[in-house]
């Protein structure tokens, strides 16, 4: 996160501005400035308050009919999930390709021909890159909108990054525990403006242009102060992304070759996890890093579907997404690791598998 020093020269624009809220000239100012960060135009990005909120308008704004299932992977962390119910639909789990960590398109276009699925909702794990246009094609081919949860890819979807948007929405998370954060936050990306003015509506009371509720809605704007600490982040990414590159790069080295890593990690794209699938079940080697005061996370646990709330969805049958949350470790991972550090986890990671 940036500074004080930092911030504060916004912090009294604001000051001087006299306006707090409501898409405000700062907030106007993080739009743009976030759109050109991503090859869009300031009309195609939509702030709103955290990413699952945004996924959450994301999917209303498509006009899903509510209660219809939406193809959704397991593996993911539970706020997806969340999001899904909040859009009044009904998640259907599905099973992740061993090598990419994503549904497979071909068993999700099958699915999708049922009546009763409104949408599909694929997750780029850990920030990943996903092939875009792929998911676009299985959008058009179905008639089922496809939303990109891209929680982690801040950094994946840059304007020179692995991973371009294409026609399908995406929605990128500005939490303080991603790679670029503002505290709380997020962003809807679109190709059609249309569309993330309709987010922009949906995040203030449905209001547009008057004060009458047009739809169902919610207050998910972002305060000029949560766009100030986004301004003051802008300022200073390319050291911020120099030190999580340099963090990504020690472990690349570090890792023991038998520790699997998200998909073309580090290829191109940084991120701000490390989450490593173990060759057998992960709860020897957590403890022997426990053991010697290292603590882990398991990001995703063992994946919604095990999660009481939503325990009793429609599933299909998920070997992989057992697995890969029996053998998952989330591994220390922030910028003021030492390379001494790194080589004392691997080391033990080593020993403890």
């Amino acid at each position: 996160m940036p500074t004080t020093d930092r911030i504060a020269p916004y912090l009294r624009q604001i000051d001087e501005n006299r306006w707090y809220t409501n898409q405000g000239p700062l907030c106007n100012a993080l739009q743009q400035r976030l759109g050109a960060f991503w090859g869009l135009d300031a009309m195609q990005v939509a702030l709103v308050t955290n990413a699952t909120t945004g996924l959450t308008l994301a999917l209303q704004a498509h006009n899903i009919r509510p209660g219809t299932r939406c193809l959704m992977p397991s593996w993911t962390f539970t706020a997806s999930a969340a999001a899904v119910m909040g859009a009044n639909l009904v998640p259907h789990f599905v099973d992740v390709c061993p090598t990419t960590w994503v549904p497979d398109p071909t068993q999700i276009e099958q699915l999708a021909q049922a009546e009763d699925v409104g949408a599909i909702f694929i997750v780029a794990p850990f920030g990943a890159p996903l092939d875009l246009a792929l998911w676009d094609g299985v959008a058009e081919r179905t008639g089922r909108p496809v939303i990109i949860d891209a929680a982690a890819a801040f950094d994946t979807l840059r304007h020179n990054g692995p991973m371009r948007p294409g026609r399908s929405t995406v929605v990128v998370s500005l939490h303080a525990t991603k790679i670029f954060g503002i505290g709380e936050g997020g962003a809807v990306l679109t190709h059609d403006p249309a569309l993330a003015e309709h987010v922009r509506t949906l995040a203030r009371f449905g209001f547009c242009g008057s004060r009458s509720s047009l739809f169902p809605s919610m207050n998910a704007k972002i305060s000029e102060y949560t766009a100030a600490v986004g301004l003051a982040g802008l300022d200073c990414w390319d050291e911020t992304r120099a030190r999580w590159q340099h963090i990504t790069d020690l472990y690349q080295q570090a890792l023991p070759a038998s520790m699997m890593l998200p998909p073309d990690f580090g290829n191109g794209w940084v991120s701000a996890t490390l989450t490593v699938i173990t060759p057998t079940d992960a709860q020897d080697a957590i403890q022997h890093l426990a053991a010697h005061g290292v603590q882990t996370v398991s990001w995703w646990g063992t994946g919604c579907h095990t999660q009481p709330a939503y325990a009793n969805c429609p599933s299909e049958p998920l070997p992989v997404t057992r697995t890969y949350g029996q053998r998952s470790i989330g591994l220390p991972f922030w910028q003021d690791l030492t390379a001494g550090q790194i080589t004392r986890v691997c080391a033990l990671l080593n020993e403890g598998s």
